[in-house]
This record gives structure tokens, C-alpha cells and sequence, in this order.
């Protein structure tokens, strides 16, 4: 499927669906190889790998269901933290939510991380870093003028 890209909420990794499919085959293989082992922890890691490619079968025909290019955030919340330098935005989605779609980012303000975000699978941080540019213009414009800048900012739908 053209564009689509699950992102793993553990280590990150993007993979299209035959990435998936490769990644619950590689667990099957695990777990065929604990079925054929025994000993003492024998029992233990066959239920772990078990549980691991129902988990991951869950995920890889969730992923066939939907298709997150056509899932737009709802709203996006974008936060500035000064302590840090660093927008913190939250991405909400209608439910039901698409699997391991993200739902919150940092942005620090400078080009290349912007580009880097602008540039991912994932529309709502495509989406959230735009908006980030956004609101990170209004607040220099209003801090060049010597007026209050914004601590936070929220978009919606219909605004974006």
C-alpha cells in the first residue's frame, strides 16, 4: 500500500505491510523454535512467544483495516515550554483511533527538525510540524513587537 507506514511505539521503526508480515513470521519462527526446546524456562518461553505473535498478528491485520492516510487529526495542541525550548504538541484523532497512529511529539524550532517532521510517514506529524512553524511565527512576530507571545495554541480540523 502506497504511503502507508506503521510506526512501532517501542523502537520507532516504520514498516509497510510486508515489513509487518515479515515481523509476525519472525515471531512464529520464535515461537516454533521455544515449542521444540525443553527445560526449566522451556514452558515460560513458549507462552511469551505465543502471546508475542497474537500481539503482533493483532496489530498486522489492524494495520490491513485501516488506512492511516486517510485518518486526519482532529484537533492539535501545541504547547510551548520555555524551560526547554521546545514545542510539545498532542495530536487527537476520532475515535476509534487507527493503531500506533502518534499521538504527541517535540519540535525544537530550528529548520532541519522541521524538515525531518515535515518529511514523516505519518500525517499528524507531517501535520503537527506545520503547525509548529506556524505558531512559532506568531510568537516571534509577537515577542519582535514587544507584545505577549502565546504559550499555547490550539488547531482544529476545519482550521488546518
Amino acid at each position: 500500500m502506497a504511503g502507508f507506514g506503521f510506526r512501532c511505539a517501542i523502537c520507532g521503526e516504520v514498516m509497510d505491510l510486508d515489513g509487518l508480515s515479515r515481523w509476525v513470521a519472525e515471531a512464529e519462527r520464535h515461537r516454533d523454535d521455544a515449542c521444540s526446546r525443553s527445560g526449566s524456562f522451556a514452558h515460560a518461553d513458549r507462552e511469551f512467544w505465543q502471546r508475542e505473535v497474537y500481539r503482533r498478528r493483532r496489530i498486522l491485520y489492524e494495520a490491513r483495516e485501516v488506512p492511516p492516510a486517510t485518518v486526519r487529526p482532529e484537533m492539535i495542541l501545541v504547547l510551548y515550554d520555555a524551560a526547554e525550548d521546545v514545542y510539545r504538541c498532542r495530536i487527537f484523532y476520532r475515535e476509534p483511533r487507527p493503531p500506533n497512529m502518534v499521538e504527541s511529539v517535540d519540535v525544537r524550532d530550528n529548520p532541519g527538525e522541521l524538515l525531518r517532521l515535515r518529511t514523516d510517514p505519518d500525517p499528524g506529524v507531517r501535520m503537527a510540524a506545520e503547525r509548529v512553524e506556524e505558531f512559532g511565527a506568531v510568537r516571534k512576530r509577537a515577542l519582535e513587537d514587544g507584545l505577549y507571545a502565546p504559550l499555547r495554541r490550539v488547531f482544529y480540523t476545519n482550521g488546518m
